[in-house]
């Protein structure tokens, strides 16, 4: 069983479902039982083997708080709604394992029920915590989970702790106040890549080699997309332009990007599930900085421009500072994001893909990796309560 709260944007829904393919391919008799408040949840195509449980939506709507997103009730009926969906789904599927991913506790705690209750009723199962390669400032993550006693619930509730990503590119676990415990069960697997086929040329909006812009969910994305478009119009380009807003663009952001777009050599799209395959088929890619979007880059090894998010949280100035030291990507701060620089950034970037160099590879191969740790994890889990049954026997 896995979980995957996503209030906003993608990122965590798409990165568990890597994950839950990996488990399917690995054993063809695996079930994944996936529950998410994403409202795109069931716009990817899964394996047999998987399935999803929606959850009740939730919206962040600023200064940790969070309201009910489709349903008009207050947020506190919608929490405990979705805290027994939860639980019940644990007392029902009896997972092997349960892996969630970034909150350790779930939004706003709602999973930390189901893990005592797993804990306590079912110490069969095996308790992981998945966390991205960057969680936010070091400092900001110690004295948010100081505050709300997250290293002790680690400790106490988790058998295994995730990272997803290399601890070359970035290694803060120390700083996070993580019990030493903890940190001894934590495992870095790398980037969760996805394998992926490019779809016939016929599939794609323009034939490969275009321009793709993507702000990944688009809830924040507008000023990047803007920016790129006004660039684009200073001067006639050598190249088409794909521009993906993101499901969760305002219909006003969304209707002044297509104003922007008109007249030029874009095509303007609110969604694409094969995300991957754009960027298979694109010459150079401006994105922001989410986990997702700078692994399938990365995976892809294409050229790319990074306009990284750096509110409410700085998680992807630090990806994009990182990977750009690295000389893996390019990148441009937002407080310094004007069209000008932009249309200079991406025709730099398209010349530089037509000489040949070489690019640092990083390790993508976190999807099999963790289906390895956790395999390995539940083999020991189970062999030490044979082991104790055996010793009471």
């Amino acid at each position: 069983m896995m979980y995957s709260h996503d209030s906003y944007g993608l990122g965590h829904l798409r990165r568990t479902l890597a994950l839950a393919e990996a488990f399917v391919e690995a054993n063809p008799k695996t079930n994944v039982l996936l529950l998410t408040g994403s409202t795109v949840s069931n716009s990817y195509r899964m394996s047999q083997g998987i399935d999803i449980l929606k959850l009740p939506s939730a919206v962040k709507v600023g200064g940790g708080k969070y309201e009910s997103s489709r349903l008009s009730i207050s947020f506190k009926r919608l929490k405990q709604l979705r805290s027994t969906l939860i639980i019940g789904a644990a007392e029902s599927f009896e997972p092997d394992v349960f892996l969630v991913d970034k909150a350790p506790l779930g939004m706003k705690s709602e999973v930390e029920d189901t893990l005592r209750f797993l804990n306590d009723e079912r110490p069969a199962t095996l308790n992981v915590l998945g966390l991205r390669d960057v969680m936010d400032d070091p400092g900001q993550v110690r004295h948010s989970w100081r505050e709300r006693g997250i290293p002790e619930s680690i400790e106490k509730l988790y058998d295994l702790v995730l990272v997803y990503g290399p601890r070359e590119v970035y290694d803060p676990l120390s700083e996070y106040g993580l019990h030493e415990g903890t940190i001894a069960r934590t495992h870095y697997v790398g980037y969760i890549g996805k394998k992926h086929r490019l779809k016939a040329v016929s599939e794609l909006p323009f034939e490969p080699g275009y321009a793709l812009v993507t702000p990944g969910g688009g809830g924040d994305g507008l000023k990047v997309i803007e920016t790129y478009l006004k660039g684009l119009a200073l001067r006639e380009p050598d190249h088409d332009s794909i521009i993906v807003t993101g499901p969760m663009m305002s219909d006003r952001d969304r209707r002044r990007v297509e104003g922007l777009a008109r007249g030029l050599r874009v095509r303007v799209l609110e969604f694409r599930a094969d995300m991957e395959d754009l960027i298979q088929g694109a010459g150079v890619v401006v994105a922001m900085g989410g986990y997702n979007t700078t692994t399938e880059l990365l995976e892809a090894r294409k050229p790319a421009l990074i306009v990284p998010r750096v509110e409410p949280r700085v998680e992807q100035l630090i990806r994009a500072e990182r990977l750009t030291g690295l000389g893996l990507t390019q990148m441009i701060h937002p407080d310094e994001l004007t069209p000008e620089l932009m249309r200079a950034k991406v025709e730099d970037l398209f010349e530089s893909r037509r000489a040949p160099r070489v690019r640092l590879r990083v390790d993508l191969s976190g999807a099999d990796r963790a289906v390895e740790v956790v395999t390995e994890g539940l083999q020991n889990l189970r062999r030490g309560r044979r082991d104790a049954e055996a010793v009471g026997a």
